[in-house]
């Protein structure tokens, strides 16, 4: 660890992690680096031979067209990780944004070989059953390859296909590194006498100070640095969604949320459930709003109140604690977990330090030739940042049981993605509060309400929000008033009476960053997916004990090669129903009832 001013410390005066990453490449124009990019275009011009090669494929065509694919993405993801590694933590860095560009360019010939190989595929439609089933290769790939049949219908003509890869580069792609560029650099002035700047990250932090005083300064702190950037940022999602819209339509998708829906790879029925199971909840969650406000002395919670701490535990968390803390945790549910989370912290895998040019939130990213993870978060000490360690540990977690699986049948949708990181939540908010009486408990139910009112509550309101958004840019472009109107509508929809009104938050459009994501729309709703299926998962291992840790296990396995809707069936779970929804909603309703009857 290098020693410096740069440093940032917590909790007990400990220095956090900063990755380094020279085990993947020595750096960005490092020779391995090279060879791998090199690679890639090698096997990027066979797969074109193999694909071009002739009017319609044949099983050993397809089967050496997966074969190649599964070594070109893995090579791909790992040369995108390391780059997005590198930037995400220092956004200065320009030779990262260079080769970002330079990979964005790379896989521009992918983009069309996948559209040319849909398009024979179509051509064997009638009899795919009958190839698959006499290759027993191809017999693990049939999801794979009936979704690629499926999809085949959602795409354009191939040079139509091939200029809007190559146009999203100066488009969608450029305008969401704008969004990142400019959120991980921004920052104001926070103390005056001594020149002390904080970023729009560091603000976000303080919402967990228990100090109003604080939270409200740092609140209206970050409003004003918002406000200094309003135009770029709606030009930025004005962009990002005007490239979805215009895309989605000439692709026969009826809507963008028809496109996220199977990306999903849900039926629209499950979504109408969860979204109605969700509305429904609204009421418990505004009665746990309520309390928390009583419990504050308030009237009532602003916006910069809903990560208030309530209760005792208001120290801060060393990283060394937090570490200790979540391997003990997961090793209750398994031997295999618990000895994951050691190696990602014994290993250095986890980048902990906020600083400036660090994009904000968190994510876990795979290294596919490495078969490891790399996760990036923002610790600030607090309880919240516990779990979000342990939420992208799940990622990883999830990560490492696919590890030896090949690229193709490792891909899972959005929804399933959100599982294992909510389980591990779960795991770590239910060891904690096992641990806490009195004060501490109501403080540790406080921080599990918190979290999953956001899942729910504020999920909620960013779906209503990108629901409008994409209605009217399908007509015009808003402006930053517009999209501040439409977010503060939604937040009185969905956080009702029990905020205060004038204080609700317009910019959360500027602040998340799944917004600007083109190839990704409506990326909210798999969150709330995530926490109620990873709920019913979890009281199935309250049930069963450590012996249900190899049937999670198999479940994550197959998260790649199913639909959500046929690997929850399997589970035993039907997610089309309301009652599934409701049956997680029930369970954090005994949370809330447990919140307010302690409270009092």
């Amino acid at each position: 660890m290098k020693n410096g001013s740069d440093e940032v410390r917590i909790g007990r005066s400990e220095n956090l992690p900063k990755w380094d990453l020279t085990d993947i490449y020595p750096g960005l124009d490092s020779a391995s680096f090279k060879n791998d990019l090199d690679e890639y275009n090698e096997h990027l011009s066979r797969l074109q031979v193999i694909v071009e090669a002739g009017e319609t494929l044949n099983a050993e065509k397809i089967e050496e067209y997966i074969r190649i694919s599964n070594r070109i993405n893995d090579l791909k993801e790992n040369l995108d990780t390391y780059t997005y590694l590198m930037y995400s933590t220092d956004s200065y860095n320009r030779d990262a944004i260079e080769k970002i560009n330079l990979l964005e360019e790379a896989a521009i010939p992918l983009k069309k070989i996948r559209v040319i190989f849909r398009k024979k595929l179509k051509k064997l439609s009638q009899h795919i059953d009958e190839i698959i089933s006499g290759n027993d290769f191809l017999k693990p790939y049939e999801f794979f390859l009936k979704e690629e049949l499926f999809l085949s219908n959602r795409q354009m003509s191939e040079r139509e296909e091939e200029l809007a890869s190559d146009l999203s580069r100066a488009g969608a792609d450029a305008w969401s590194r704008l969004h990142d560029t400019i959120t991980s650099q921004l920052k104001v002035i926070w103390d005056e006498t001594t020149g002390e700047k904080k970023t729009v990250t560091q603000l976000r932090a303080l919402a967990h100070d228990p100090d109003r005083v604080t939270r409200k300064r740092a609140f209206q702190k970050e409003i004003e640095a918002w406000e200094t950037v309003k135009t770029p940022l709606s030009f930025a999602l004005n962009g990002v969604k005007g490239f979805s819209v215009i895309l989605n339509k000439r692709r026969n998708y009826s809507s963008t949320l028809e496109k996220s829906i199977i990306q999903s790879r849900i039926t629209r029925k499950t979504l109408d459930s969860l979204i109605a199971a969700m509305q429904e909840s609204l009421p418990y969650f505004r009665n746990y709003f309520k309390a928390k406000a009583k419990l504050l002395g308030l009237n009532k919670l602003a916006f910069y109140d809903l990560f208030a701490p309530v209760g005792s535990i208001t120290r801060k968390w060393s990283f060394s604690e937090a570490r200790d803390f979540i391997t003990e945790q997961f090793a209750n549910f398994s031997d295999e977990l618990g000895n994951f989370a050691r190696q990602a912290f014994s290993r250095g895998w986890i980048d902990a330090q906020p600083r400036d040019g660090k994009v904000g939130g968190a994510y876990c990213a795979t290294v596919p030739l490495k078969a490891e993870s790399r996760i990036m978060c923002n610790f600030d000490g607090s309880f919240k940042s516990v779990s979000t360690v342990a939420h992208e540990l799940g990622h990883g977690y999830h990560h490492h049981v696919l590890r030896t699986t090949p690229n193709i049948l490792r891909t899972y949708p959005m929804t399933l993605a959100e599982t294992a990181s909510i389980f591990c939540e779960n795991i770590v908010f239910n060891g904690a509060l096992a641990d806490f009486r009195g004060e501490e408990r109501l403080a540790a139910l406080e921080v599990f309400l918190a979290d999953q009112s956001q899942v729910i509550v504020d999920i909620l309101s960013r779906f209503l929000f990108e629901s409008e958004v994409m209605k009217i840019r399908e007509k015009k472009e808003l402006s930053p008033e517009e999209l501040n109107e439409l977010m503060i509508d939604a937040q009185k929809k969905t956080y009702g009476n029990a905020l205060n009104q004038d204080e609700l938050h317009p910019y959360m459009w500027a602040v998340k960053t799944h917004y600007y994501n083109a190839d990704f729309a409506f990326y909210n709703f798999p969150y709330a997916f995530g926490l109620l299926f990873g709920i019913g998962l979890y009281s199935r291992f309250r049930e069963e004990g450590k012996s249900f840790s190899e049937k999670y296990r198999e479940l994550l396995s197959n998260t790649g090669m199913k639909s959500a809707n046929d690997l929850t069936r399997d589970a035993g779970f039907d997610i089309e129903s309301i009652d599934f929804w409701r049956s997680g909603i029930n369970i954090i309703k005994e949370r809330i009832d447990q919140f307010i009857s302690e409270g009092e």
